[in-house]
């Protein structure tokens, strides 16, 4: 009987090892991505003050920075409609979250840059919508495309996806070829 008692100590001590030990490796990788999302929130935030009430031609009849603001969502779709996307904005913020809390150990750098970028950009275009109402778009592209103005929130939230999907895409084909293997085998993945 004592001898069981011992097994399941050491047992319970390994498991609260084990738990100790996620919970510092979640912890590390919540930091990187604050840091990241950060960095892409200040550079977002400081284009738009800086381009503000400007009119700018870079390059003429192609690129120029002309402020709008974008009371809409993509493309200026569902104007005045604030309150839903703050709200669309928060939800879709919190799953990545949770995701990368749930995942954190099969989670590598790549991915995890792809969601900070993601994360950057919803946060500083519903900063927008916070303390201004609106988003405030600069960048205008002109010439072969017609496109409405966007920001670097906007540039980085779909770089973001392409990287996230190009991944997955990546990822179920080596599944299909047999050639997945566990997180932990692969170093270059590890943080």
């Amino acid at each position: 009987m004592e001898k069981e008692e011992k097994k399941m100590g050491a047992l319970e001590r390994k498991i609260r090892e084990n738990e100790e030990l996620e919970k510092k490796h979640r912890r590390k990788i919540f930091k990187i991505v604050f840091i990241i999302v950060l960095i892409l929130v200040i550079i977002d935030q400081g284009t738009k003050f800086a381009f503000v009430n400007k009119n700018i031609d870079v390059i003429p009849n192609v690129l120029k920075f002309n402020t709008v603001q974008n009371r809409g969502g993509a493309f200026g779709v569902g104007q005045n409609s604030t309150f839903s996307f703050i709200v669309a904005n928060i939800i879709v913020l919190g799953i990545i979250l949770k995701f990368i809390s749930m995942q954190a150990k099969q989670l590598d750098k790549k991915t995890i840059f792809a969601l900070s970028l993601v994360l950057g950009g919803g946060v500083s275009n519903l900063i927008d919508r916070l303390f201004k109402g609106y988003v405030v778009d600069f960048i205008d592209i002109n010439g072969l495309f017609n496109f409405p103005n966007f920001n670097l929130a906007d540039v980085y939230v779909v770089i973001g996806f392409i990287l996230l999907a190009l991944f997955f895409a990546m990822f179920a084909n080596n599944v299909r070829m047999g050639k997945n293997k566990k997180v932990k085998d692969d170093k270059s993945g590890e943080i």
